[in-house]
């Protein structure tokens, strides 16, 4: 399965990363998953095949095809059909309801439970810490997490796993505002995270 990050131009400028999405090509089908955040500014997708066959994947129908170019000829009628992707399954990513997300600095750790104090000097999130100037706090339902920023890789995921954060969350997943200081854009980046005890309960 194949996977590649979704982002937003404009003017031919790249302006941000919206998501990701995955492609599984089958001998009869070929199907695509989008993981998008921020789902109520997108309001469709425009596919182009290899050879500039536009379409068109839209959840409002004021979201029309492209106009053709106006030209001195005189205008003819035209009829204009809802375009349609034979074996194309688009999946919308639904994230959890409850779901906080905390850009947080080292020091802000002293908030959590007094037992879980030590995290501050762990060794991987010291590095993840003075690499990206950031650590990500996360709480789910009745479950917290911190995310300590990085890339996915195996042997990032050994040093991880063996400092207690076995989870890797991509970027896309988690809707924080990062300076270019704070990430990684030509890598798979996102947070290495962590269980820890909830501070509310």
């Amino acid at each position: 399965m194949n996977q590649e990050y979704i982002y937003e131009y404009e003017n031919g400028r790249r302006i941000r990363n919206l998501g990701f999405l995955k492609m599984k090509k089958q001998p009869d089908k070929c199907t695509i998953e989008i993981y998008v955040r921020d789902m109520d500014e997108v309001k469709g997708f425009l596919l182009e095949d290899a050879s500039g066959r536009k379409y068109l994947a839209s959840w409002l129908e004021e979201v029309q095809p492209e106009q053709p170019v106006q030209n001195n000829e005189p205008e003819k009628p035209e009829r204009v059909e809802e375009p349609k992707v034979p074996d194309l399954e688009i999946e919308e990513y639904i994230k959890p309801s409850t779901t906080l997300y905390e850009k947080i600095q080292r020091k802000d750790l002293s908030r959590l439970p007094r037992k879980e104090w030590r995290i501050a000097n762990n060794s991987f999130l010291l590095h993840g810490f003075y690499n990206y100037h950031h650590l990500a706090y996360i709480e789910e339902d009745d479950e917290v997490w911190i995310g300590v920023p990085g890339i996915f890789h195996e042997k990032e995921k050994l040093a991880a796993n063996a400092f207690g954060f076995t989870h890797f969350r991509r970027c896309a997943d988690v809707p924080l505002e990062l300076a270019e200081n704070e990430k990684n854009m030509y890598e798979d980046f996102g947070y290495w995270c962590r269980q820890i005890s909830n501070p509310k309960v």
